[in-house]
């Protein structure tokens, strides 16, 4: 159980009722739980990813990562203490569903922001990003270009829209959709897929994760342009200001460039690539 959106606070329960709301999800060969402390009081629910080093990830018992990092601020411009914030992991997948059942009171998870109207309130963006690709370091020299990519499996995550971007740059490409980031390392390793296509923040997180012997980013490859937001729930129009506010001040007070250097020193990622 987690609160209904009421205005600035957003939506409230106590803490007995989430004594039950402990979600698990696997990444990679670990489990990411719902939450590692039993807050007390009033809690916001954040939905954030697992998988994606730099931006968010389950490692050493806590979430961590720029999304991370950037969800905490806004709670607490919202009035939460940091034992009132419970993390619960979302993938690309379930996202949006988590957020309409109640499951989480937003999402901060790499979520893409519609360059149209929407049933879901939007906050932001706090983020931009192009699309790349990863592939084996024996590839490398081969496929350097979305050209080389005709007629090969090509890894996505499902609803990351990834698959979308990808066939609009080349409609030849074969993409295999998977759950997870992790999941689309494998498949490149084991060679069921020959490149794994996403947005370029997420992808190079995960190849300096892997390391150059696993996976390297396909250098001079960018398409598309994704703008991360804050997604909260249908209606939420109130508490969209205030995130919005919120990250305003994130960028005001330096907070914003101290985050965005430490993500860029963690990927190798720069927002301008």
């Amino acid at each position: 159980m987690t609160m209904r959106v009421t205005g600035r606070l957003g939506r409230r329960v106590g803490a007995a009722l989430l004594s039950v709301a402990m979600s698990a999800g696997l990444v990679g060969c670990g489990e990411a739980p719902g939450t590692f402390v039993q807050p007390e009081g009033p809690t916001i629910a954040i939905g954030v990813a697992a998988d994606e080093p730099g931006l968010a990830r389950w490692h050493g018992g806590a979430y961590e990562g720029f999304e991370v990092d950037v969800a905490r601020y806004i709670a607490k411009k919202l009035g939460y203490a940091n034992k009132q914030i419970v993390f619960k992991q979302v993938l690309p997948s379930n996202r949006l569903d988590l957020l309409d059942d109640g499951t989480v009171d937003m999402v901060v998870a790499s979520m893409p922001m519609p360059q149209t109207s929407s049933s879901i309130a939007y906050a932001g963006p706090y983020l931009q990003t192009s699309q790349g690709l990863l592939v084996r370091p024996d590839d490398a020299g081969t496929i350097t270009s979305t050209a080389a990519l005709a007629g090969r499996d090509v890894c996505v995550v499902a609803g990351s829209g990834a698959r979308e971007s990808l066939l609009a740059v080349q409609s030849k490409a074969l993409p295999r959709e998977r759950d997870t980031y992790p999941q689309c390392v494998t498949d490149l390793m084991i060679g069921t897929a020959d490149a794994i296509a996403g947005d370029d923040v997420i992808l190079s997180g995960l190849a300096r994760s892997q390391g150059a012997d696993i996976t390297v980013r396909v250098e001079g490859v960018s398409y598309g342009r994704t703008r991360y937001a804050v997604a909260l729930p249908s209606g939420a129009g109130t508490l969209a200001q205030n995130v919005d506010a919120a990250l305003k001040d994130m960028r005001e007070d330096g907070t914003y460039a101290d985050l965005l250097r430490r993500l860029r020193s963690e990927t190798g990622w720069s927002e301008g690539r």
